[in-house]
């Protein structure tokens, strides 16, 4: 019993010490918006604001708008297509189980190890082709083609859960493959696709190199808009923190509201692989 409470107080303080080391840059990126320009360059970044002003983050957030609109209008429907194509195509490798299906897995899986700059060249080339350069269409088609299958790969490994006699039942009973799929692999799969979506909206997001390749200016994509308050002449440090700020609360929204289907997919891996 000693041993365990020494285990258990030796977690609770690792814990504590990776939370506040994860705090600290949080809380300076909230203090550093709440500040005026001279405090934030005339005072140490975890020093508190001595007047309390939301002036900067009103101001930034009226020019953040049309980027975090074109940002939720690219990603959102993106998670969702590559989610959704990514399990159908999880669903015809898991049924075919043959030596052409465990290629195509292999391609998919080494295809999610390249680094996505070194394709974004070759992937000019075929959004200009598609004329869609400097288009939201044109970063939304950049991101299915890249984390496609990477949605892919997390539903192969989540179908892996799923007892195949479920699915030999419904084929013996008569029910067409995509039967199948829309009636008991969907539901099934509910935690996992809702996980894939959630992970797949974040890395999106997030995504800097791939709208910055594909588009002129900054009020495509989040990112690119924040990275514009780094000025060559200078920085408006408090408008850089609130801009950071405003710009990573919407994934860490979705999170917060969908974190428990992500842990239910975890938890559905884990169940997959002691079965």
């Amino acid at each position: 019993m000693t041993g365990f409470r020494l285990n258990l107080i030796v977690a609770i303080v690792v814990v504590v010490v990776f939370g506040i080391v994860w705090f600290i840059p949080v809380y300076s990126l909230i203090v550093g918006s709440i500040k005026t320009l001279a405090e934030v360059m005339g005072t140490p970044v975890i020093y508190p604001p001595t007047q309390l002003s939301l002036s900067t983050l009103v101001k930034v957030f009226n020019q953040l708008k049309t980027p975090l609109i074109n940002t939720a209008v690219v990603v959102i429907p993106t998670s969702v297509i590559a989610t959704l194509i990514g399990t159908a195509t999880a669903y015809a490798i898991h049924r075919r189980a043959d030596k052409l299906s465990d290629t195509i897995m292999l391609l998919i899986a080494i295809s999610t190890y390249i680094p996505y700059q070194s394709i974004l060249v070759p992937l000019v080339h075929v959004i200009k082709a598609l004329r869609l350069y400097n288009t939201l269409p044109g970063i939304m088609v950049g991101f299915l083609i890249y984390y496609t299958p990477m949605a892919a790969l997390l539903m192969v490994i989540f179908l892996t859960s799923i007892p195949k006699d479920l699915i030999e039942a419904a084929v013996v009973d008569g029910a067409s493959d995509f039967r199948v799929f829309r009636k008991v692999v969907l539901p099934l799969l509910g935690p996992g696709i809702a996980s894939t979506i959630v992970f797949i909206l974040i890395m999106t997001w997030n995504n800097f190199f791939m709208p910055l390749i594909l588009t002129r200016g900054y009020d495509k994509h989040i990112t690119l808009k924040i990275f514009s308050y780094v000025g060559q002449s200078g920085t408006l440090y408090n408008q850089m923190f609130a801009a950071a700020l405003i710009g990573s609360l919407p994934p860490l929204i979705v999170f917060i509201f969908l974190g428990r289907y992500f842990i239910r997919g975890l938890l559905m891996l884990g169940t997959g692989a002691k079965g």
